[in-house]
């Protein structure tokens, strides 16, 4: 009888504390929540990509312009000649490399040129890649998938999920500065630095961990992210929602077991190098992320970047504008175009081709050539108070709680 009575005290206490760890849990993660309201500010985001192996790039990694200079016989160094010689010497033999036949440079007319022999790219057809099945994705939402646009090899998960749509990674994961840790992909330093940023707001949300109808908003930041004194960024901090229409979105979505799965829309978001003022843009773009208890949001944001304006912003660099939204100088877009093949291990016909190749989203009507490559970006989101006011990016110009925003 003893036994028995302390096997149901046994059970009892640890059906309660079952019950307050989750009541616990459960309120945590409806803390970011406000009558059913919830802004997040962007803290970290970062291109979906897998470290090259062998398997992945067997002819190793591509070579930018002074890497195939070398390779000739004009560009191997010569007995006796000076560390400085022999640099100088690289640097003009680049820029020849550089020099289409019709005297363009090629990362202003890539096409020119024609597809480089030197650039490497993931073409094993079972490659191994980050990222989500933006089919399952609709599939969740109670979309059809679409319609095979260009034939193209499916990509692995590393848990051997069929499917990834990442098609940016092969043709940049043979590139040194393309890897999980590479230079290229520390593009949120512009973002801490207070050039550019995201937000996120989700609406209507009864239920954090299963609601089957909420809405959902995805903007530009006008204002700098506020950072720690350690450079970390500041849960619940105000920022207000840049004002041009073109960064302002809108969707729906619903939430499963504490994940969030979005409908497909159009996204810009700001990106800034040089001085110069770009943009990314992802077609039926979606979010799939996790509402952590301490009121985080991680997942992926993911879509189908337009190759020409991929190119002419991410390594053209031909959109590149001004602070008051006027074209950029000419020679700082040629210089960073050159400049960033360079340092980050490409050629500009290199990645132009590549990307062409693998475009597997949004056919021309009339060709039936692919515009479009499915591209993804890893992403952390953190509380903030996200208003709707115009604002010269200093958050104490804004009047809190008298503006009408959100908050």
């Amino acid at each position: 009888m003893v036994t028995v009575m302390t096997k149901t005290r046994s059970f009892a206490l640890f059906a309660l504390f079952a019950v307050s760890v989750a009541t616990e849990s459960a309120a945590a993660a409806t803390g970011a929540f406000d009558h059913g309201h919830a802004g997040f500010v962007f803290s970290d985001i970062r291109f979906a990509l897998t470290d090259a192996q062998q398997a992945q790039c067997p002819h190793g990694l591509s070579l930018n312009v002074e890497q195939i200079f070398a390779k000739t016989p004009e560009g191997r160094r010569r007995r006796g000649e000076s560390d400085k010689d022999y640099a100088e010497r690289l640097n003009a033999g680049a820029a020849k490399v550089s020099t289409a036949a019709n005297g363009d440079n090629t990362c202003a007319n890539p096409a020119a040129a024609g597809p480089d022999p030197y650039a490497q790219t993931v073409d094993a057809p079972d490659a191994i890649a980050e990222g989500i099945d933006i089919d399952a994705h609709l599939k969740m939402l109670g979309i059809a998938p679409r319609p095979q646009a260009c034939p193209h090899d499916e990509l692995l998960g590393a848990d051997g999920r069929r499917g990834i749509d990442n098609q940016f990674y092969r043709a940049v994961g043979c590139t040194h500065a393309f890897q999980s840790g590479g230079p290229a992909n520390s593009f949120a330093t512009e973002m801490l630095t207070g050039s550019w940023g995201i937000l996120l707001t989700l609406d209507g949300v009864d239920d954090p961990v299963n609601d089957d109808a909420v809405e959902v908003g995805i903007y530009a930041n006008a204002d700098p992210i506020m950072l720690s004194a350690d450079r970390k960024p500041l849960d619940f901090a105000t920022y207000a929602i840049d004002q041009n229409p073109a960064f302002r979105t809108k969707t729906t979505g619903i939430i499963k077991d504490g994940k969030l799965y979005t409908k497909p829309v159009d996204v810009r978001i700001h990106d800034v190098v040089n001085g110069m003022h770009l943009e990314r843009y992802l077609r039926d773009a979606v979010i799939e992320a996790t509402l952590s208890p301490d009121g985080e949001v991680s997942g992926v944001l993911a879509g189908y970047a337009p190759v020409s304006t991929l190119y002419d912003n991410k390594f053209g660099y031909s959109a590149g504008k001004d602070g008051a939204g006027q074209p950029a100088n000419p020679r700082l877009i040629l210089g960073t175009a050159n400049g960033a093949a360079r340092v980050l291990g490409y050629t500009c016909p290199g990645i132009y081709y590549a990307l062409k190749h693998f475009a597997d989203g949004h056919p021309d009507p009339k060709t039936g050539e692919c515009t479009s490559i499915s591209m993804q970006f890893f992403f952390k989101a953190i509380p903030a108070f996200v208003v709707d006011v115009k604002t010269r990016s200093t958050n104490d110009r804004i009047e809190k709680g008298s503006n009408g925003g959100r908050r």
